[in-house]
C-alpha cells in the first residue's frame, strides 16, 4: 500500500515537473502535504529553503551537489518570479557574468528589487541569494538571460566600479570586446549622463588597443558637453587578450584563459626530453602500460574493473554475447580499442606529424572506439558516436557548468586553434586535458578522452605516458575545479608535473 502511495505521489510530482519545462524545483503549493511527506520520507524531495524543494533520486548521496548546481539558476528564476514578478534586476556583476557566459555557479547571487531584507538567504552547498532594496536602481530597460532579468551589457559596463575592472580583468576584457559598435555605449552614456563612466570606458578601450572605439566614444560624448576624463581602470601594464574581436564570449574566454594559463604552466613543468630517437622502444613502453593505465582511468570514472578483466579483453578473451550487460567489461573493451588508436596517433606524432592537427583528426576516432562495444550491446545508438553531445551535461560535485550545446562548435573550433598553434608540449598536454573537460563536448567519456589527449600531447615533447592513479582522484578533481571555477591553473599544473616525475610502476 505504501509503495502504491509513493508511486502515485511520484507520478503527480513528475506531472508538475513536466508542466514546468522539466525543472525539478517545486513549491509547497504545487504538491499536497501528503505527497510532500511521503516523498521527503523516501528521499525523493530535498528542501532548498522553506517552501521550496528539489525533486531528486533517492539513491543520490545528500552530500552530492550536482542536482542542486544543475537546477541552481532555475530556482533563482522561479523564486524571483514568484516574489517579484518583473520588478527586479540582477546586480552589475551578476548581470555581467551572465552576459559573458560565466560557467561557474556563483557562491552568491545579488539582486536589486522593490523590497529586500539586505541579508543573505542561505541555500544548499554554501550558496546564497542576497536581495536588497533599490527600486530606483533598477534600469528602465532590462534584458533576459536564462529567464532572469539583467542589466543590458552597456548599462552594466557603465555601472561597474573601477574595482570590477581591476579585480576581474578577464571578465571585464571579455565584456568590453563583446561590444561591436561604439554607438551602443554612446547611447547609454548620453541617455544616463554617465560622466565618470565615460572616462573609464574610453580609458579601458585605449588600454585594450581599441583606439578607434575609444576615439568614437570620446568625440561623441564630448560633442554634447559630457567631459571625458580618461582613466585606465585595469591598473595593469597590458591586456590579457591580444587577438581580434572574438565571435563569442566563449571563444574569448578560452583564448584568454589559454594565453594566461600557459605562462604559469611552463616554469612548473620538467623540460621536455624531445622526440624519442628510438620510436619503437617508446611505443613498446606505451603498449606495456595499458593494463595499469586502463585500471586507473576506468576506476576514476567509477567503473569496477580489475587487472584480470583488463587482461581478458586485451587478449581477446571477450564474448560480447555473454558480457553484453556487463558495463564494466564493455568499458574495458572500449578503452582497449581506443588505446590502440591513441597509440597509432602517437606513432605519427613522434615521427614528426603536427600534434595538434593529429589530435583534431584522430580524437573523434578515439571516442567512437571507446563506445563501440556499447553500440554492439545496443546500449548506445550508432549515430550517437558522431558529432558532439545534443544535451546539457553537468559534472558531479562541480560548480562549473559545461558549455551549452549551442556553443560547442564555436568553443571546439577555438580549442583546436589554440592546441594547433601552441608551441610548448607541456602546455599542449595540460591545457589540452583541462579545456577538453572544461568544454565537455561529449555526453560521456570526456575524462578518459582528455587523459588520452594529455598523453598524446606529452608524447609530442618526449615525456613518458603518464598515469593518473585512482588514489589521487580527489586531488586531481580539486585541481581541475580550481582551474575551472577560480581561474587558477597552478594546482593542476603542479599535480600533473608531480605525476610525470613520479617513479614508474
Amino acid at each position: 500500500m505504501d509503495n502504491d502511495k509513493l508511486g502515485q505521489a511520484l507520478r503527480r510530482a513528475y506531472e508538475v515537473v513536466e508542466s514546468k519545462g522539466k525543472t525539478h524545483v517545486l513549491q509547497t503549493k504545487e504538491i499536497s502535504r501528503a505527497d510532500r511527506e511521503i516523498l521527503t520520507k523516501n528521499g525523493w524531495l530535498q528542501e532548498i529553503m522553506r517552501g521550496w524543494y528539489l525533486l531528486v533520486r533517492p539513491d543520490i548521496n545528500p552530500r552530492e551537489s550536482s542536482a542542486w548546481y544543475a537546477n541552481f539558476w532555475e530556482f533563482i528564476n522561479l523564486y524571483l518570479q514568484h516574489n517579484y514578478g518583473k520588478q527586479y534586476c540582477l546586480s552589475v556583476k551578476d548581470s555581467l557574468d551572465l552576459h559573458i557566459g560565466k560557467t561557474s555557479v556563483p557562491k552568491q547571487v545579488a539582486v536589486i528589487a522593490k523590497s529586500g531584507a539586505n541579508t543573505p538567504i542561505r541555500l544548499p552547498f554554501e550558496t546564497s541569494l542576497l536581495i536588497y532594496s533599490g527600486k530606483d536602481m533598477i534600469p528602465e530597460k532590462k534584458e533576459r538571460i536564462r529567464g532572469l532579468y539583467v542589466m543590458p551589457l552597456t548599462f552594466a559596463l557603465c555601472k561597474a566600479s573601477p574595482s570590477y575592472f581591476s579585480k576581474n580583468q578577464m571578465d571585464a576584457e571579455i565584456a568590453l570586446r563583446l561590444i561591436k559598435d561604439p554607438s551602443e555605449l554612446i547611447h547609454t552614456i548620453i541617455k544616463h549622463n554617465f560622466v565618470r563612466a565615460s572616462g573609464r570606458i574610453v580609458g579601458a578601450y585605449i588600454f585594450l588597443g581599441k583606439d578607434e572605439m575609444a576615439t568614437n566614444i570620446e568625440e561623441a560624448v564630448s560633442a554634447i558637453g559630457i567631459p571625458v576624463n580618461k582613466l585606465n581602470p585595469f591598473e595593469k601594464e597590458k591586456p590579457l587578450f591580444q587577438g581580434d574581436t572574438p565571435k563569442s564570449s566563449y571563444q574569448a574566454r578560452i583564448e584568454l584563459m589559454w594565453s594566461t594559463y600557459r605562462a604559469k604552466i611552463i616554469p612548473l613543468m620538467p623540460n621536455p626530453p624531445g622526440l624519442p630517437v628510438n620510436t619503437k622502444e617508446y611505443l613498446k613502453d606505451i603498449e606495456a602500460i595499458h593494463k595499469h593505465d586502463a585500471y586507473h582511468s576506468l576506476s576514476i570514472e567509477g567503473y569496477h574493473v580489475s587487472h584480470k578483466l583488463i587482461e581478458k579483453v586485451e587478449q581477446g578473451i571477450w564474448n560480447p554475447d555473454k558480457d553484453v550487460l556487463d558495463k564494466n567489461a564493455l568499458a574495458a573493451r572500449g578503452y582497449y580499442e581506443a588505446f590502440l588508436e591513441v597509440e597509432k596517433s602517437i606513432s605519427g606524432i613522434i615521427n614528426g606529424d603536427p600534434p595538434g592537427k593529429i589530435a583534431k583528426k584522430d580524437l573523434p576516432i578515439w571516442f567512437r572506439k571507446l563506445f563501440s562495444p556499447f553500440v554492439e550491446a545496443r546500449l548506445f545508438k550508432l549515430e550517437d558516436l558522431w558529432g558532439y553531445r545534443r544535451h546539457q551535461v553537468y559534472i558531479r560535485n562541480s560548480r562549473h557548468t559545461p558549455l551549452s550545446r549551442e556553443n560547442l562548435l564555436d568553443a571546439m573550433d577555438t580549442f583546436y586553434h589554440c592546441l594547433i598553434n601552441e608551441e610548448h608540449p607541456a602546455v599542449r598536454a595540460i591545457l589540452g586535458h583541462f579545456f577538453f573537460v572544461y568544454i565537455h563536448p561529449f555526453m560521456d567519456g570526456n575524462g578518459r578522452i582528455s587523459r588520452f589527449l594529455m598523453n598524446a600531447m606529452l608524447a609530442s615533447g618526449g615525456y613518458p605516458w603518464t598515469v593518473i592513479k585512482v588514489d589521487d582522484r580527489s586531488k586531481y578533481f580539486e585541481a581541475l575545479e580550481s582551474a575551472s571555477v577560480s581561474n587558477d591553473i597552478v594546482p593542476f599544473a603542479k599535480f600533473i608535473a608531480s605525476v610525470i616525475q613520479a617513479p614508474r610502476v
